[in-house]
């Protein structure tokens, strides 16, 4: 009987005399590798900001028209008020809004 180490080294040669060369594709395979990750990781910031500054162009321009009507719409009250306070001084004013039942 053959001795198992001499025939696992014979296999293990064949196997390497019948693989294709890659020494070529190893060189330098971690810096490249960490070169490509490290590009990838700082585009995509810049990525995701330039995706989402439409979006924040909008935001911005909504939040601004709702300030813009909602002073307006606090400025025509306050005058309501004042009007109403002027003309009717001893009346306390309970509501500016007619309910109907």
């Amino acid at each position: 009987m053959p001795n198992p180490d001499e025939t696992i080294d014979r296999l293990l040669r064949a196997a390497r005399d019948g693989a294709p060369d890659t020494a070529r594709l190893e060189f330098a395979f971690e810096t490249r590798l960490l070169a490509r990750l490290r590009e990838e990781r700082s585009a995509s910031i810049f990525a995701w900001a330039w995706k989402l500054a439409p979006f924040f162009g909008a935001l911005v321009l909504a939040v601004g028209l709702w300030n813009r009507a909602s002073a307006a719409q606090l400025n025509a009250t306050a005058s309501l008020m004042a009007d109403a306070v002027r003309q009717h001084p001893e009346r306390l004013i309970l509501s500016l809004t007619a309910r109907e039942p």
